[in-house]
């Protein structure tokens, strides 16, 4: 585990709330789905010599777990491919009774994951929006207590410029492909690492790849309530 300047509060704070969720770190990398619609799918879209664009499968865990420790309510993903991530992300949201909302420039892809997300019995808790990701996130209004970034790794620093102000104190923004790619999310990196009001951590599930955990602190002000 990689660490930013500040992390220790914010490594404190995720072990208690992945123990709170009844679950051991190291866990995320092998705890089953309880969806029976929602595995067959995604037991599909893991099949050998099925080829399409996702997170891998113990990455989907992590997600689905960060959701449910972090109590999250009203989540953004910010690359939708074929539903894969969603999914997971709306495994955990099922647990906490939140909304995702998600958005892909491909036609195409959208109209794949909306097929993905039904067939695992999940439509209920996903909004599925095609667009240009950098047009749309300006148009939503938030909240968010949960974002996650899969998409352009360059456009990385314009999506946090316009999400941050709506990530509400005590929020989560994660960031796929940190180490695979850190090259072309240095700028993003930096940012996050040495931002104020955040403290970040790197993370793998799979000692591959791994995400950029970043929570937003709250305020003195904002822990009184």
């Amino acid at each position: 585990m990689k660490r930013s300047r500040r992390p220790f509060g914010f490594v404190a704070w995720l072990a208690a709330a992945l123990l709170s969720a009844g679950l051991a770190p190291s866990h995320a990398q092998t705890q089953t789905t309880r969806n029976e619609a929602a595995e067959k799918v995604l037991a599909e879209l893991d099949a050998p010599g099925r080829r399409v664009r996702k997170v891998p499968r113990k990455d989907g865990e992590f997600l689905r777990l960060l959701v449910e420790a972090t109590g999250a309510k009203n989540a953004l993903e910010i690359g939708t491919s074929v539903g894969y991530s969603a999914i997971f992300i709306a495994l955990g949201l099922e647990q906490t009774g939140g909304k995702l909302t998600t958005i892909d420039i491909a036609p195409d892809q959208v109209r794949q994951a909306k097929e993905n997300i039904a067939k695992a019995g999940l439509a209920h808790r996903v909004t599925c929006l095609e667009g240009d990701a950098h047009k749309v996130v300006r148009t939503l209004e938030g909240p968010f207590d949960f974002i996650f970034f899969d998409a352009d790794k360059e456009g990385q620093v314009d999506y946090f410029n316009v999400l941050f102000p709506k990530l509400q104190p005590g929020g989560v923004m994660v960031c796929h492909n940190a180490i695979r790619h850190e090259k072309h999310l240095r700028d993003y990196l930096d940012l996050v690492k040495n931002h104020p009001q955040l403290d970040t951590v790197i993370l793998s599930a799979t000692m591959d790849d791994g995400f950029a955990v970043s929570y937003k602190r709250k305020t003195k002000q904002e822990r009184r309530h």
